[in-house]
C-alpha cells in the first residue's frame, strides 16, 4: 500500500523518470502513476510505448539538449537509468552511460529549475559487509575494490552526484541491493541468477551472500526518498539478507533440479570467467556466462543494513521474497527466457496464496535491523 502522504506529495504534479523502461525504473513510474503524479518519462525509443497513463518522451542522456528539452516544467526528477552490465565488449560504453549520462541529466535538472532530484546508484559503492558488520550507508568503498567497469563507473556517476549535493543541489541518492520481482527485462545480473538456476547452468555455489529486494518494495523506496529524505543523504534500499545457496533454495521449487551442493574454488570460477569473456569477444553475438567482475564480488558476501531508511524515511520491505521469486520465476517463464518443472509455477503460486499453509522461514536476527534466513551457514 502506498502511504497516504505520497499521494499528497506527488499528486498533480509533473515528474521526470529517466529508466522507465528498465527493472527499477519501470515500478517508480508505476507507483508514481498510482499516486496521481503526471509521469514523463525518457527513453531512447518510443517504439511500442502506450501513452494512456505515461507520457514517454524519446531522446539520449549523452544528448543533455534532448534532456532539457523533455524535462521542461517537470517538477521532481527521479533519474533511475543505468548501464547494469559487468561486461561489455567496449568498457567505455559502460562509462559513458553511467558517468557522462548522470553529469548530462544533473546539469539539465539544474537549468530546468528542478526541485528535487533522487538519483539511484548502487550499494555496490559501498564497503562490504558480513553478518558481523553489515554494510551501512557510512562507509564508502575505497576506489581499488572496484574490479569491474560497472562498479568503478557507479563509483564515479556518485562522486559527480556528492559534489554538487555537497555545494547544496537538491539530491538524494537510493542504494538499491540486489532486486527480484517482475519486468526485469534484460534480465539483470541479479535476475541472471535465477535464469542460470532455472535452465541448469549453476553446477557449482560460490561462497558469497547477497542483500535481496523485491523490486516493488525498492521501487517504493525511491519515492519515500523524494518525499521524506534531505538533500545530500544516501539511503540503502534493501530486504533480505541471504547466502546464494539459501536464495537457489527458494527458487529450487520451480527447477528440475535441486540446488548444487558443494562449491567451486576461486581459481576455477576465475578461469572460467576469463574463458567465457574471451569467447564473448570473438562472437558478435554473444555474452559472457561468467565474468572476472562477478566472480571476484563472489568472494565475499554483501551483507547489509536498512535501518538508516528505516528511521529516517519510513522504509519497512513489506513483500517476502518467496513472492517476489515467484513473480520474477513467471515472468522470464512467459518470456521464454527459463522453463520450470512441470506443473510448479502454478502450484506453488497458489501455495503463496496460502500463506498460513507453510512455515515461515525468517527470523529476526539480534541486530534487529534487518531479516536473516534460517539455516546461513
Amino acid at each position: 500500500m502506498i502511504p497516504h502522504d505520497l499521494h499528497h506529495f506527488f499528486g498533480g504534479q509533473q515528474v521526470f523518470v529517466t529508466g522507465a523502461s528498465g527493472f527499477i525504473g519501470s515500478h517508480v513510474a508505476s507507483l508514481l502513476v498510482q499516486t496521481g503524479a503526471h509521469v514523463r518519462a525518457f527513453t531512447r525509443s518510443i517504439k511500442g510505448r502506450r501513452r494512456n497513463a505515461i507520457d514517454w518522451v524519446e531522446g539520449d542522456l549523452l544528448r543533455r539538449d534532448s534532456i532539457e528539452a523533455a524535462m521542461k516544467d517537470c517538477r521532481y526528477v527521479f533519474h533511475v537509468a543505468g548501464d547494469y552490465r559487468f561486461w561489455a565488449r567496449d568498457p567505455r560504453e559502460i562509462f559513458a552511460n553511467n558517468v557522462q549520462g548522470t553529469i548530462n541529466l544533473l546539469e539539465a535538472a539544474k537549468r530546468s529549475g528542478v526541485e528535487k532530484i533522487v538519483c539511484t546508484s548502487t550499494i555496490g559503492i559501498l564497503e562490504p559487509g558480513t553478518l558481523d558488520r553489515l554494510a551501512t550507508e557510512e562507509r564508502l568503498a575505497s576506489p581499488s575494490q572496484f574490479k569491474g567497469p560497472y562498479k568503478r563507473s557507479k563509483f564515479r556517476s556518485y562522486l559527480e552526484v556528492k559534489q554538487r549535493a555537497d555545494a547544496g543541489w537538491p539530491i538524494v541518492t537510493t542504494l538499491p541491493t540486489a532486486p527480484i520481482g517482475p519486468h526485469d527485462v534484460r534480465p539483470t545480473p541479479t535476475g541472471m541468477i535465477v535464469v542460470a538456476f532455472l535452465n541448469g547452468r549453476i553446477p557449482l555455489l560460490a561462497r558469497t551472500g547477497l542483500n535481496f529486494v523485491d523490486v516493488r518494495d525498492c521501487a517504493l523506496g525511491h519515492l519515500l526518498a523524494m518525499a521524506r529524505a534531505k538533500s545530500g543523504e544516501r539511503y540503502l534500499l534493501g530486504g533480505i539478507n541471504l547466502w546464494l545457496c539459501d536464495f537457489l533454495k527458494l527458487v529450487e521449487p520451480y527447477a528440475r533440479h535441486h540446488t548444487p551442493r558443494f562449491y567451486a574454488p576461486h581459481w576455477l570460477s576465475f578461469l572460467t570467467a576469463c574463458a567465457s569473456e574471451t569467447a564473448a569477444k570473438l562472437s558478435p553475438n554473444r555474452t559472457p556466462f561468467v565474468t572476472r567482475e562477478s566472480v571476484q564480488m563472489s568472494r565475499r558476501p554483501h551483507f547489509s543494513s536498512n535501518a538508516k531508511a528505516e528511521k529516517e524515511l519510513g522504509y519497512i520491505p513489506t513483500s517476502s521474497m518467496d513472492h517476489a521469486i515467484h513473480d520474477a520465476v513467471e515472468d522470464f517463464v512467459a518470456r521464454g527466457l527459463a522453463t520450470v518443472a512441470a506443473g510448479r509455477l502454478r502450484c506453488h503460486g497458489t501455495a503463496l496464496q496460502n500463506p498460513g499453509d507453510r512455515e515461515e522461514n525468517h527470523e529476526t536476527n539480534r541486530r534487529g535491523d534487518y531479516r536473516l534466513a534460517s539455516g546461513i551457514r
